[in-house]
């Protein structure tokens, strides 16, 4: 192998693994979000829509936005939680529209898209509701699996539509918060490793679409994260599984995930990986597959 070639490994394996670097002197976005001068915070005095804002990562990133004066839309499907974590960014005094609703269906996207039009526009939208499973795909009943996808990736596309023409106006930024099964396959996690995929595969897409319009859309793709939606984790024939299969694991806090989503979305990040086993899931799918379908096959035994 010539020097150039050996080189060159550490290079395309680093674009592989951590995503591709921006191009030198030019910026990820043709109007970059960070502006110093708007304040303290990333995010001070810019719109922001949040789904899946009632608990765990969501309603963090809600708190995070509300400490740096972002003004805000939420979403969440538990009235009473979404109303909490409306109200806690409120004591610190960001301006806060709460839409309590179910994301796969219309009258929400709707209510969502009203919310966005009254502020006049939209700076940030971050894709961070969903449902996950844990349950062999032949004991997952076809609705099921429907349900999980409309829920993870219908609703995601659905809302984008809804406030495109505000973020192209804004020149703003979508942030979608993944997951590392967005990147490799995992077993009983089937219709939730697909929802995942299907979001990597659309945004990505939009992203390049976007590109002349100014909108840049940040992919973010967190390991074990301490939230209550692995508790929730829905059962083969969709009901909650009430407990955390991940529990004494090392994990991720949702202030964790919430913060670097944010500092990504901020300075046009592409991809960003959280954990040490997304990045290592993400080198061993690349270059020893069979070696990683090995490992993730004893932690469904």
């Amino acid at each position: 192998m010539s020097v150039t070639a050996l080189v060159s490994v550490p290079v395309t394996l680093s674009v592989f693994v951590l995503g591709p670097p921006l191009p030198a002197g030019r910026a990820p976005s043709p109007a970059p979000l960070y502006n110093p001068s708007m304040g303290s915070g990333l995010w001070s005095g810019r719109r922001a829509l949040v789904t899946g804002a009632s608990s765990g990562i969501g309603a963090a990133l809600a708190r995070r936005l509300a400490e740096e004066r972002a003004v805000l839309v939420l979403s969440g499907r538990d009235a009473g939680a979404l109303d909490a974590s409306a109200g806690g960014c409120r004591a610190v005094g960001a301006q806060v529209t709460a839409v309590a609703g179910d994301l796969t269906e219309a009258r929400t996207i709707a209510a969502l898209g009203e919310a966005v039009a009254n502020l006049g526009g939209l700076d940030l939208l971050v894709h961070n509701a969903g449902v996950t499973m844990n349950a062999r795909f032949e004991e997952v009943e076809l609705a099921v699996l429907r349900r999980i996808m409309e829920i993870n990736f219908f609703s995601a596309v659905a809302l984008t539509k809804e406030v495109l023409p505000h973020l192209v106006a804004a020149r703003g930024h979508i942030a979608v918060v993944s997951s590392l099964i967005g990147l490799v396959g995992v077993p009983t996690r089937t219709a939730y490793a697909a929802s995942k995929h299907a979001l990597h595969g659309f945004f990505a897409s939009l992203r390049v679409e976007l590109r002349d319009a100014g909108v840049g859309v940040t992919i973010v793709c967190p390991g074990y994260v301490d939230t209550p939606m692995r508790s929730r984790a829905l059962k083969g024939d969709g009901t909650p599984q009430g407990f955390d299969q991940a529990a004494g694991r090392a994990t991720l806090t949702a202030d964790q995930v919430a913060r670097a989503t944010l500092e990504a979305a901020a300075r046009g990040r592409r991809l960003v990986l959280l954990g040490r086993e997304t990045r290592l899931a993400r080198l061993l799918s690349l270059l020893a597959p069979p070696l990683l379908d090995r490992l993730l096959a004893r932690t469904a035994k």
